[in-house]
């Protein structure tokens, strides 16, 4: 049987002016370096486009520490495996006075593409955080204070990447994403909206930022409705309609984009009116920017096509994506395989029988989702004709 090989490319969009950016806020911990005085640089998350850099967040382990940080700023050269990194600007110390910390720089450092960033902890009072296994740094024992050579060899890195990340002021920085919303009629007389409950997760000061909404079948703009949230320490609030908050119906994306302190804590339902009375609907959790795919994921379809029926969601970041998707039935056997491009910053929720293109949707069908380019969020809605409730399942590595 031969596969089925087809390119879909969506329309190209006007780009944003780029912002500069260094370093990477990751997903919840996972790695813990030693107590002591060390130097880590972030390898994964270089700067991308040439400016200053005038603010700093970072998340420590402890807090408070006096004099316990400094943010330092690096330009790889060389060729073969022995590579310099050229100390360029520190700042600090800093006192940490909470674990999410955000400093301006002063004077800001002014960075060329390619530039890395990195922290070191002074004292034994906390350490800086590695909260993601998604990236690479590199370690050097205490205060790096001058040019130091390093073998680029993977093998040898630290796993993960620092919690760090500098920009410039004005930036809009895309801390967290809600990849789906809805406000929305379904099946059977059905409709769905978004709850969102935030909270502070924060015991000193308000978070303060905005959620923007990015309408479905189009790129983000920087036009794009949003609405302000603000949260005193430990605080939570209740949108019981994030949509109908804005005046919008419709489906899309939602990004989470602070101006003080991190984004806060998120927790998602996308619900319907039960046809009895009551709701059912499903949590739908939160992505990082560091937690999107980056090589291949999979996803199973329903067991029953005939009572279940699946949607597929796809929103990219800033890089776009291009993907493979192998289709596979029941047994095994790869029905049918697709390239599919998409511009940056887009999303599209379609049915199953849309992204494959018009066909039909057989029990237990499977997706391997191989990242050619970029690293976009996938997941799929499954709901039941006749309940409405629903699950969404992020697409996600094997394991």
């Amino acid at each position: 049987m031969l596969l089925l090989a087809l390119t879909f490319v969506c329309p190209a969009l006007r780009l944003s002016p780029p912002l500069t950016v260094v370093g990477s806020l990751a997903p919840p911990p996972d790695l813990i370096p030693s107590l002591r005085p060390a130097t880590y640089v972030d390898l994964s998350n270089p700067v991308t486009v040439d400016g200053f850099v005038s603010t700093v967040t970072f998340i420590w382990s402890a807090a408070p520490c006096q004099a316990s940080a400094k943010v330092k700023f690096f330009r790889p050269s060389g060729t073969g495996d022995v590579k310099t990194l050229a100390l360029l600007a520190e700042r600090g110390p800093f006192d940490v006075n909470f674990v999410t910390e955000t400093r301006a720089l002063s004077p800001s450092v002014d960075l060329r593409k390619g530039d890395l960033i990195g922290i070191t902890n002074l004292t034994d009072c906390g350490t800086a955080t590695f909260r993601s296994y998604a990236g690479s740094a590199l370690n050097f024992d205490g205060d790096v204070e001058g040019a130091v050579n390093f073998l680029d060899r993977p093998e040898l890195f630290f796993g993960g990447a620092p919690e760090i990340r500098a920009s410039t002021t004005e930036l809009q920085r895309v801390e967290n994403i809600l990849p789906v919303a809805i406000s929305a009629p379904g099946q059977s007389g059905s409709y769905f909206r978004t709850r969102l409950q935030l909270r502070n997760p924060q015991g000193i000061g308000t978070i303060t930022g905005r959620l923007v909404f990015h309408p479905g079948f189009s790129v983000a703009r920087s036009s794009d409705a949003a609405l302000i949230y603000s949260l005193r320490p430990w605080e939570t609030q209740t949108i019981e309609d994030f949509l109908g908050a804005l005046s919008l119906t419709g489906i899309g994306s939602v990004d989470v984009v602070p101006s003080s302190g991190l984004g806060p804590t998120i927790q998602a339902t996308i619900y319907a009116q039960a046809p009895g009375g009551g709701s059912v609907g499903f949590s739908e959790p939160t992505v990082r920017p560091a937690e999107a795919l980056v090589r291949e994921g999979t996803f199973v379809g329903p067991s029953d096509p005939a009572r279940f029926r699946l949607n597929i969601g796809i929103r990219t970041l800033d890089a776009g994506a291009t993907l493979t998707v192998v289709v596979f039935d029941a047994t095994g056997f790869a029905t049918g395989s697709a390239t599919k491009i998409y511009p940056p910053n887009y999303f599209e929720q379609v049915p199953a029988s849309a992204f494959l293109g018009g066909g039909s949707l057989a029990p237990n069908t499977s997706f391997t989702f191989r990242v050619m380019a970029g690293n976009p969020i996938i997941y799929g809605v499954t709901a039941d004709n006749v309940s409405q409730n629903a699950v969404i399942r992020m697409v996600t590595p094997d394991l």
